[in-house]
Formats: C-alpha cells, sequence, structure tokens
C-alpha cells in the first residue's frame, strides 16, 4: 500500500520587469470649451436674474416695500394705542398709563420712517450679473 511521495509543486516566478506609467494630457481645447460652457451658464443665469427682477422687482425693490409693510404696521399700532383722557391727565397732572407705550411706539414709527427712507434711496440699484471671463485656468498651456 505504500506509494511514492508526490513531488513538491514547481513555481515558476517571471523575470522582474520595470513598471510601465501612464500619462494622460488633456488638451487645451478642452479647458477652453469648458471656459466657454462657463460664460454661457453665467450668462443664462443674467438672463434668469434680470427675468426675476421684471416679475418681482430688485432686491432694492422688495427690500422698500418690506420697509413700507414695516412702517404702516407700525402706524397702525401706534393709533391703536389708547390717547388716555386729557381732562383727566390735566386735573390730576398725571400722565396716561399708556404714555411710555406711545413714545416707545413713536420711537419705532420714528426708526420705521428712517429704514424706509434708506430703502427708497436703493430702488434704482440693480444687482449686475457676473459674466467672468475666459477663466485663467483654460489659458494656460500644456508643459
Amino acid at each position: 500500500m505504500g506509494g511514492s511521495r508526490p513531488s513538491p509543486p514547481t513555481v515558476v516566478m517571471p523575470a522582474p520587469t520595470a513598471p510601465t506609467t501612464y500619462k494622460s494630457v488633456t488638451p487645451l481645447e478642452s479647458y477652453q470649451d469648458l471656459g466657454e460652457q462657463l460664460k454661457r451658464i453665467q450668462s443664462e443665469t443674467g438672463k434668469i436674474a434680470e427675468q426675476r427682477y421684471q416679475e418681482v422687482g430688485t432686491p432694492a425693490e422688495v427690500g422698500a416695500r418690506q420697509a413700507a409693510r414695516r412702517q404702516r404696521e407700525v402706524a397702525a399700532y401706534l393709533a391703536a394705542v389708547p390717547g388716555g383722557d386729557m381732562y383727566l391727565e390735566q386735573l390730576t397732572g398725571k400722565k396716561g398709563q399708556f404714555e411710555p407705550l406711545k413714545k416707545a411706539v413713536e420711537a419705532e414709527l420714528t426708526e420705521a420712517q428712517k429704514e424706509y427712507a434708506e430703502a427708497l434711496k436703493k430702488v434704482g440699484e440693480k444687482p449686475t450679473a457676473t459674466v467672468a471671463e475666459t477663466p485663467s485656468w483654460a489659458k494656460r498651456t500644456v508643459t
């Protein structure tokens, strides 16, 4: 029952070779095309922003409308504050209980009016779309 021993496996190693390196070169035209695409995107974005400004107004106009709304809100609040009884104030020499509230609201109304005046100064301003020139990376040469 015996037999012979099997022979050990033989390992064959190939001779070592130098590693293969690859170099990929992206042509300059690809970068230039990408720069032109960026210009087109910025131009389209500017057109969309201009359309939005025509529909809802510029950011300055929207801010002026909000400031006007705030001014009307404070004025309405001031109108709702009770004025007090003038005859009673003259007799007793005491100011009405709502006087501190009235002064605070009047100060707030003055501030709202200032904000509205500042917003009106900016109404003519329109943000300009940023359209860049050809990016610097699209002008480089391959080295």
